[in-house]
């Protein structure tokens, strides 16, 4: 198995590296390939099996779909091909038609991928938990954000929020979905957080009875986490 990890020298804040190293120990015998910003990334010529990126500053944000701006129809053939994708926090928002820098009064086009927009105020950030369905496996996870993504997201969504918000305050959808490409503004250890999410992206990336790493200690942790998640006097 081929999982290419993009940019991690900068693309790897809020703790969303833990998602690769999660991985790593679920999957040891798996090839684990690190594109830095000056490779050529190993998708180019190849078929992965899974990409992964992680949460990124604005201006790493902008640098990287410069990058990967030339590759942008090969990376259409590799989600239409049903290569997984998980892309964290404001990683996704790379794949998104536009994105408006507010507070630098800056606009760029995204790889135009996905038909919504993104809007960045570095003057505003939400901070909020999360508890939603993902596939039918609930989901908990942790959102800091200073950008939110507009326009219609129910023809392709990664999960229906329970509690907190969706890709902005007036949806209960959240992140940007194609086959088995996963476009989430949640960050930090999402995998290790969720186990069995873990174990379905595993799934779908053709592993035959995935396991997910330390499956005992993190199903005990995980459901405690959606005790307290689904307890109401908990707030969001």
């Amino acid at each position: 198995m081929k999982i290419e990890v993009l940019f991690s020298e900068v693309c790897n804040l809020s703790g969303d590296f833990q998602n690769v190293e999660y991985l790593r120990q679920s999957l040891p015998e798996a090839d684990f390939i690190f594109t830095s910003l000056m490779d050529i990334p190993y998708f180019a010529e190849n078929r992965p099996d899974m990409v992964l990126m992680g949460t990124m500053t604005e201006a790493v944000q902008r640098r990287v779909i410069e990058i990967l701006q030339p590759y942008r129809d090969r990376l259409e053939k590799l989600i239409d091909d049903g290569v997984v994708f998980l892309m964290t926090g404001n990683a996704c928002e790379v794949f998104v038609r536009h994105i408006d820098y507010v507070t630098e009064k800056l606009s760029v086009d995204g790889l135009g991928l996905f038909d919504l927009t993104a809007k960045t105020d570095l003057f505003h950030r939400y901070n909020g938990k999360f508890l939603g369905d993902i596939d039918g496996i609930p989901v908990v996870g942790f959102r800091s954000q200073f950008s939110f993504l507009y326009g219609d997201n129910s023809g392709g969504f990664v999960g229906k929020n329970r509690r907190s918000i969706g890709i902005n305050p007036q949806t209960d959808l959240e992140g940007i979905r194609r086959k088995n490409f996963f476009g989430t503004n949640l960050q930090g250890p999402i995998l290790p957080l969720n186990p069995l999410f873990c174990e379905h992206l595993m799934a779908l990336a053709g592993v035959r009875e995935p396991h997910a790493a330390h499956r005992e200690a993190a199903m005990t942790a995980y459901e405690q986490r959606l005790r307290e998640f689904r307890d109401p006097k908990v707030k969001f």
